[in-house]
């Protein structure tokens, strides 16, 4: 009877010796972006307000996202891979600092501002990582953002915005810088539409 108890404490020592360490938690960050270019004289003036950024409940957890692109209508999440913090949150960060720095409003309030004349609203609706054939990959980031004025209850416009960039790398950290340059691609594009003379 011994003997059996000491092969398979022997056994359970050995298996417990071949398991491979736990992977640790990585977590990643969005700078903030310069715009292209900054207008000497703004075009929204008695201030810009940024509501919070809206996102659906999978968009706006912490774990980085990914898709394959023969199965675009399924979302997955990495394991182990993280954003510091809610990626509507880190954009909107961005978006305020953008904003800000691009002179397209005279002040920008990252907050709700009842006292400005004009309010930029925001819908996070895609922010992943998307698989191709291969190891190629790229980043996918699609916004909607609706711009109103203070004394109408209607958008003057809303329009979404989408852009990509392929990986330089198959590392996450490349997964990373990819998603920070489609986003700036995506604001400057945002950028010039505020700067529209139509407004």
């Amino acid at each position: 009877m011994n003997r059996i108890v000491a092969n398979l404490l022997l056994l359970l020592v050995a298996g417990c010796a071949s398991t491979a360490p736990v992977p640790e938690d990585r977590f990643y960050r969005l700078d903030s972006v310069q715009p292209p270019a900054t207008l000497v004289h703004p075009l929204l003036t008695g201030g810009l307000t940024v509501g919070g950024v809206q996102a659906d409940p999978l968009h706006s957890g912490r774990a980085i996202l990914y898709s394959d692109r023969a199965r675009p209508l399924q979302l997955q999440r990495y394991h182990y891979e993280f954003w510091v913090d809610q990626p509507p949150r880190m954009v909107q960060q961005v978006l305020v600092s953008w904003l800000r720095a691009s002179g397209v409003a005279d002040s920008v309030a990252g907050s709700d501002d009842r006292a400005a004349a004009w309010r930029l609203s925001a819908q996070l609706l895609k922010f992943e990582e998307v698989r191709d054939k291969g190891d190629a990959a790229h980043v996918e980031v699609a916004m909607r953002f609706s711009l109103s004025s203070a004394d109408s209850s209607r958008p003057l416009w809303t329009r979404d915005y989408t852009q990509q960039r392929s990986l330089d790398g198959s590392q996450m950290y490349a997964t990373a810088q990819a998603m920070q340059a489609a986003l700036a691609d995506l604001l400057a594009d945002l950028q010039a539409d505020l700067a529209s003379p139509a407004l």
